[in-house]
C-alpha cells in the first residue's frame, strides 16, 4: 500500500469533484508528503508568500507543511492566538482562498484537538473559515516517524457539521472525496460520518466511542460509566516516592506501553509515572483492569492521550475513560475466567516440563492438549465474531440479519438470499472478506437460530440449503474459495462465510458482476466491468 499515492488520489479527486477552476499546491521547507500534480499553480519554499501575488485567489489549496515546528503567538483577524507555526501558515494560506473554496492541509493528530485547537478554530471561524473535514491518512505516510498525521479541510462558507473519514486505499479514497464534496455521509469511517462542530477529539477516541456504542447493543444489560464516576480517589506520587497498597485499586500508566494492572507488585515502571485509581464498591478492580487490557480498553486509553509527539494521559482525561460495567455477579464470573486462564497457562508450562522429563507421557499429554485446543478454538472464534461486530462493517466485512428470512414480513424471501450471495460474489471478485449472517447492522448478534428452527428444522438442513444456493448462483468452481460454518456466539447461532480472493471472475447467476467498495457492494457493467476484469485479474494471476 503506497500511502502517498492514496493521499494523492484523494486530493486530486477532491479538487475534481469540487470543480475547482483554479488550484494551488503549496509546499513549505522539506515537507513532501502530499502529491497534487494537476494543480494550476505550484509554490515551494519558505518565501512562498513573496512568490504569490497578494491578490491571488484559488478555489482549492493543498498545503504540505512541516510538522512539529514549535509554537508562536500571532494575530488572526482580531484574535491573538498561540498556535503551532504550521497552523499559522495555514491561516496565512487561507487569505488566498476564494469564497466557497477548500483548503486541504496536513497537520498533527488529533487535528486541531491539541490544547490550542479550540482558540485557533474559533479565530478562523470569526474570519469566515470553517473546519469541515478531518481525514486519517494511511499508516507510514511519514516514514521517519510513527506519528500518523491527518488531513484537515478548511472551507470558506457558513455551513455546519464536520465530515470525518479514514483513507485506506486509492479507490476508497476517491470515493471518500466524492462523498465529502457532495455532502454524503454514512455510519462508518470507511465512507465518512458527520459529527457536530467541535465533536471530534481524534480518531482513536472516535473509534472507541463507536465500538462502545456497538458493545451496548451486544450487551444491553451492561451500563457504561466513566472512570471518574467509578473512582473514589485518583492518587499520584512525586518522583522517587512509592505508592502504598489500597484495596480495590487499579494502576494506570501515564505513558508508554505498560499494561493496566490491579496488583501493585506487578508494576514495572516507576510509581510517579502511574495513576492509582481506587474504585467504588460496584466495580471490582480485577474486572476493570482486565477491561483495560482488552483491545477495546486499550483503544479507549489511547484515545484519551494528548500530545502530537509524546502521547500522555493526564488525570482529567483519565476520568473520561469509558468502562462497560456488568453487574457484580457477572464481573466476578469474568474475573474467575481470567484466573482460570492464568491457571491454564501455568498448567501448560508444567506439561512442557513433564514432557521433557518423561517422554513416555507424550500421548496422554497430547490428548489433554487436543481437548483444550478444541474448546479454546471454539471460544476464540466466538470472541473474534464479537470483536468484528463491535468494529462494524468495512470493505472486507458485511453483516446480514438473516439468510432467507425477511424479518419484517416474517417469511422467507428469495431477494433476501440474493443480498448475501451478492456480497459473497463481491468478496470473491475483490480482496476477499467475511460475511456474518445473524448480525444486525447495529452490531447486535441476533443469530439465525429462529430461522433455522422454523424453516429448516436442523443446522444440517440449513447448511445444505446454503450450499445449494452457492452451487446454483455462485458455482461449484468457487467452493475452494468459500468457507462456511455455524458458530455459537453466547447462545446465538451465527453463519460465518469467509471468502478468499478468487483468481477468476465470479458472475452471480452467470451474468451479474459485483465488487466490494467500502462497506458496500456495487454492480459493474459495460466498460467499467471490462476494465476491472482485465486489470484486476491480470495482476492477481501474474
Amino acid at each position: 500500500m503506497n500511502a502517498k499515492a492514496i493521499v494523492g488520489s484523494f486530493i486530486v479527486s477532491l479538487a475534481a469533484n469540487l470543480n475547482a477552476k483554479r488550484s494551488l499546491a503549496l509546499t513549505v521547507s522539506s515537507a513532501q508528503s502530499l502529491e497534487f500534480p494537476s494543480a494550476d499553480e505550484k509554490v515551494h519554499g519558505d518565501n512562498w508568500q513573496r512568490t504569490l501575488k497578494s491578490d491571488s485567489t484559488f478555489d482549492f489549496i493543498a498545503a504540505d507543511l512541516p510538522l512539529g515546528m514549535g509554537r508562536e503567538r500571532a494575530t488572526i483577524g482580531t484574535s491573538n492566538v498561540m498556535a503551532p507555526k504550521n497552523w499559522l501558515l495555514i491561516a496565512q494560506a487561507l487569505r488566498h482562498l476564494a469564497p466557497g473554496g477548500t483548503c486541504i492541509a496536513l497537520v498533527e493528530p488529533p487535528a486541531f484537538g491539541l490544547a490550542e485547537g479550540p482558540a485557533f478554530v474559533a479565530a478562523l471561524k470569526a474570519e469566515g473559515y470553517r473546519l469541515s473535514g478531518v481525514f486519517n491518512t494511511p499508516p507510514n505516510l511519514l516514514s521517519s516517524t510513527s506519528i500518523r498525521p491527518v488531513l484537515v479541510a478548511v472551507v470558506r462558507d457558513k455551513k455546519e457539521g464536520l465530515f470525518v473519514a479514514e483513507l485506506e486505499d486509492e479507490a476508497q479514497a476517491r470515493s471518500v472525496a466524492h462523498s465529502f464534496s457532495k455532502g454524503k455521509t454514512a455510519d462508518s469511517l470507511n465512507e465518512g460520518i458527520e459529527l457536530a462542530d467541535g465533536g471530534f477529539k481524534g480518531f482513536e477516541s472516535l473509534k472507541a466511542k463507536l465500538q462502545l456504542e456497538r458493545l451496548e447493543t451486544q450487551y444491553k444489560q451492561y451500563q457504561t460509566y466513566t472512570l471518574g464516576e467509578l473512582a473514589e480517589d485518583i492518587i499520584t506520587v512525586r518522583s522517587g516516592e512509592k505508592m502504598e497498597h489500597r484495596d480495590n485499586a487499579i494502576y494506570v500508566p501515564m505513558l508508554g506501553t505498560s499494561h493496566v494492572t490491579n496488583d501493585l507488585s506487578e508494576l514495572t515502571i516507576k510509581h510517579h509515572n502511574v495513576f492509582q485509581v481506587v474504585l467504588s464498591s460496584n466495580a471490582k478492580s480485577e474486572y476493570v483492569s482486565a477491561f483495560f487490557t482488552s483491545d477495546l480498553g486499550l483503544l479507549i486509553l489511547r484515545s484519551l492521550t494528548t500530545g502530537a509527539w509524546i502521547q500522555k494521559l493526564n488525570k482529567s482525561t483519565l476520568q473520561q475513560a469509558s468502562v462497560a460495567l456488568p453487574e457484580l455477579p457477572e464481573q466476578e464470573e469474568i474475573v474467575l475466567s481470567h484466573q482460570r486462564m492464568n491457571a491454564l497457562a501455568g498448567a501448560i508450562g508444567k506439561f512442557k516440563k513433564e514432557l521433557a522429563l518423561n517422554p513416555r507421557n507424550a500421548s496422554a499429554i497430547r490428548s489433554q492438549v487436543d481437548g483444550m485446543l478444541e474448546q479454546i478454538n471454539g471460544l476464540s472464534e466466538a470472541e473474534r465474531i464479537m470483536n468484528m461486530a463491535r468494529e462494524g462493517e468495512s470493505a472486507t466485512l458485511e453483516f446480514k440479519e438473516s439468510f432467507s428470512l425477511d424479518v419484517r414480513k416474517g417469511k422467507c424471501e428469495k431477494y433476501i438470499e440474493i443480498s448475501s450471495l451478492k456480497t459473497i460474489a463481491a468478496f470473491l471478485n475483490t480482496d476477499g472478506g467475511t460475511l456474518l449472517v445473524g448480525v444486525a447492522d447495529s452490531g447486535e448478534v441476533k443469530g439465525v437460530g429462529d430461522e433455522i428452527s422454523k424453516y429448516y428444522k436442523s443446522n444440517d438442513r440449513f447448511m445444505l440449503h446454503f450450499k445449494n444456493r452457492l452451487k446454483t448462483s455462485i458455482g461449484e468452481q468457487f467452493y475452494p474459495f468459500v468457507h462456511q460454518r455455524l458458530v455459537d456466539v453466547s447462545g446465538a447461532t451465527v453463519l460465518t462465510v469467509v471468502c478468499d480472493p478468487s483468481p477468476t471472475p465470479c458472475y452471480l447467476d452467470g451474468n451479474a458482476f459485483y465488487v466490494r467498495t467500502n462497506p458496500a457492494t456495487d454492480k459493474l457493467e459495460g466498460p467499467r466491468l471490462v476494465e476491472y476484469v482485465q486489470n484486476h485479474f491480470a495482476s492477481r494471476n501474474k
